[in-house]
């Protein structure tokens, strides 16, 4: 599965007509519903983060991020997008998600996962336990 989104992600963006504004918009939709529920909770994964579209931006709005994606050019790209963005609150690992906790151990307060993540779950297991 990861080489698809190896491919995939020079394209990423060009779902979105203006990908920029879809940053802007998603991370403060997303600030909203972490306020919301979860206002003391400053720490967030992202297991799925894919090039960043949902966690780049948050790290301004007083976040800290830890993303990760199965796709080594997806986090390439996430952590380029960053950088020029100077985002600086942001950290990167390539994993896959059914072994998120053990490779990042509970150093955050919030779990978040956007998208298409769900559908990569191929067992009962992984979708409710991982590994």
């Amino acid at each position: 599965m990861s080489n698809f989104y190896e491919e995939l992600c020079s394209y990423s963006h060009l779902i979105f007509e203006d990908w920029n504004v879809s940053i802007e918009r998603q991370s403060s939709q997303l600030k909203n519903i972490i306020e919301l529920n979860w206002s003391q909770h400053k720490t967030i994964l992202d297991v799925s983060c894919g090039i960043g579209t949902q966690t780049i931006d948050l790290s301004q709005k007083d976040y800290q991020l830890i993303v990760f994606d199965i796709s080594v050019n997806e986090i390439e790209r996430a952590r380029k997008e960053a950088q020029q963005r100077r985002q600086t609150n942001i950290s990167f690992s390539v994993c896959h998600m059914i072994t998120a906790f053990a490779h990042h151990s509970s150093n955050f307060d919030t779990v978040i996962s956007c998208d298409n993540l769900i559908s990569h779950l191929l067992s009962d297991k992984d979708f409710f336990f991982g590994t």
